[in-house]
């Protein structure tokens, strides 16, 4: 794999990217709509030398056809530092960054407790199944969403048009798709709303559930899609150092069932009938992918999507890319195998708008929600210096810090003494109460933590929240993505900066994550294909920000009132 960008990309990006928010992003009236349906597809980290690094291997009819036929922005990155899940499927359509649509983080600490990024108690499931019950607190809905996006100037400028959003995740259905889309489904055993969008499910979500449609994978193991390829020339050995072996299963006191680290997975659970454990293996799979695209054309199907002169969304977000890059890596063979599959759900895709929409008439854009650092394993073995880190060392090492400066934390109502009210690592939450008794302050103590961990292995600096509210001009660029990131009351006092190519999962763990401002985690593809798009391969820099300004335009709407990053360049004239 060739080498991913250094922090000096950092500076190049930021830079391009703060002058692209510079032009307006609002130049005139929307036109009319140049398309009856626009498609987002969202491959949930999938890093943006991918479609590159294995464009060779790809059919005519998926990425190719997109890439040679459509736009293909090579230099794609998020302007902000925390990228996960939820900021990126917030970011995509609102057309902003976290600091203005609030989305910081998959969860946060505010007003006392962690919350969830798309769910709260205020609602319920819908169908209200007993399995979901324990998770009443986290139930979906667009609340903690601050911006507008595409999908609320669509339904405000242009009445009848519809709105769905689809994945296997809840929040990836729910950021991207607005206040009131016509529905917003996640799978969850079977595909499930909540109360938030309405009070039961659609006769053809019904259709599909009873389908059986999600039993179809039982029993079929997953092996390489292409036998004839050789898997290691383009990605790694298989069952490579420190990747994972997936889904887990205790069967009895000393066996266990796994999907196992090496190929063939099988796609059972461990379990002689579907149940949690197979849903569970089939969605750290590709055959996830497999069954999110047949829900997605049945809800073309079904809701007439495309079908008439007024302009239609369509969100899909492929979540299995995800879960199967966590459990084994970007450089598995298990990445190579979801990639390949993923380009034949595009062509897939395409060739079912074209026979139901009508070539013309449909706007595809593809993206991704962030992309995920290499296993250090596999840093090492390309020589760099790399390492697993456990989050909770760097945490305690702060908190002995702390009590060194200013003493024992006491104990503040039924809470355990401690100096901090959260830790989830980038962020670090001070417990007011905590540092009031110590006599000391917010400032003073994220000042303290900010020196200490200047020298702290794996660690390259720290940025305290005063440093990160400030609007003081920075020429340090990795603190203007910080400051992207951050919204104040979500935002912690401290944000940790790790080393590049350091990997937060405990010395010991598997497999890997993202989360950071380095360029793996922030490259993704950005690709569109429709009317009057063309050109192929673009390297003028650009971010996921802008698929809602080309959105609104194909659509015939106003840009989402907040977004501030606006079409490419090459783009702008067509």
């Amino acid at each position: 794999m060739r080498h991913l960008a250094a922090p000096v990309l950092l500076v190049a990006v930021v830079a391009a990217a703060l002058a692209l928010a510079l032009v307006s992003v609002r130049s005139g009236p929307p036109g009319p709509p140049r398309v009856r349906l626009a498609v987002l597809v969202v491959f949930d980290q999938m890093r943006g030398d991918f479609v590159d690094r294995w464009r060779p291997l790809f059919g005519p009819d998926g990425f190719a056809r997109v890439q040679s036929q459509g736009a293909w922005f090579t230099a794609c990155h998020y302007p902000y530092a925390r990228t996960t899940t939820g900021p990126g499927h917030a970011s995509i359509l609102s057309g902003t960054c976290p600091d203005r649509h609030g989305i910081v983080d998959n969860a946060w600490y505010e007003g006392g407790a962690t919350v969830y990024c798309a769910g709260s108690p205020r609602y319920e499931f819908v169908p209200a199944l007993p399995h979901l019950a324990a998770r009443k607190g986290d139930v979906g809905n667009p609340d903690r969403m601050l911006a507008e996006t595409v999908a609320d100037a669509l339904r405000a400028q242009r009445p009848g048009a519809k709105v769905f959003g689809l994945s296997l995740k809840d929040r990836s259905a729910i950021l991207p798709t607005g206040r009131r889309p016509d529905g917003a489904f996640w799978f969850d055993r079977r595909f499930v709303t909540s109360t938030y969008y309405a009070d039961r499910l659609p006769p053809w979500v019904e259709r599909f559930n009873a389908s059986g449609a999600a039993d179809a994978w039982f029993g079929k193991d997953w092996a390489r899609s292409r036998p004839d390829l050789d898997y290691a020339k383009w990605s790694g050995a298989d069952a490579g150092p420190g990747e994972g072996s997936g889904v887990q299963v205790r069967e009895g006191k000393d066996k266990v069932w796994k999907q196992g680290a090496e190929f063939p997975h099988p796609n059972t659970g461990g379990k002689d009938k579907p149940g949690r454990e197979y849903y569970d293996a089939l969605s750290n799979s590709p055959f996830g992918n497999e069954l999110l695209l047949q829900f997605a054309k049945e809800c073309v199907t079904a809701e007439g999507l495309g079908a008439d002169d007024v302009p239609d969304l369509l969100v899909v977000s492929f979540s299995s890319n995800d879960l199967i890059g966590h459990t084994w890596g970007p450089d598995s063979q298990e990445v190579l195998d979801v990639t390949l599959r993923s380009d034949a759900v595009v062509a897939e895709l395409l060739r079912f708008l074209d026979a139901k929409v009508g070539a013309g008439n449909y706007l595809v854009g593809i993206t991704a929600d962030h992309g995920a650092c290499p296993l250090p394993e596999a840093s090492r073995a390309r020589g760099l210096d790399a390492k697993r880190v456990d989050p909770g060392a760097i945490v305690a090492a702060v908190d002995k810090h702390l009590t060194a400066t200013f003493g024992p934390p006491a104990a503040t109502g039924d809470k355990r003494p401690g100096w901090f009210a959260a830790t989830p690592v980038p962020w670090l939450y001070f417990d007011p109460k905590t540092l009031a008794v110590a006599g000391t302050n917010r400032e003073a103590a994220a000042a303290t933590v900010a020196g200490f961990l200047a020298t702290y292995p794996s660690v390259v600096r720290a940025y305290t929240r005063a440093e990160v509210e400030s609007r003081a001009p920075t020429t340090d660029a990795v603190l203007g993505l910080v400051r992207r990131s951050a919204y104040p009351g979500r935002s912690g006092d401290v944000f940790v900066l790790m080393r590049e190519w350091d990997l937060p999962s405990g010395t010991t763990g598997t497999g890997t994550t993202h989360g950071s401002p380095y360029d793996y985690d922030r490259h993704v593809p950005l690709m569109v294909f429709g009317p009057g798009v063309s050109g192929g391969a673009f390297a003028e820099p650009t971010t996921p920000q802008a698929m809602a300004a080309i959105f609104a335009k194909w659509l015939g709407v106003r840009p989402p009132r907040k977004a501030d990053f606006p079409l490419p360049a090459a783009l702008r004239d067509r």
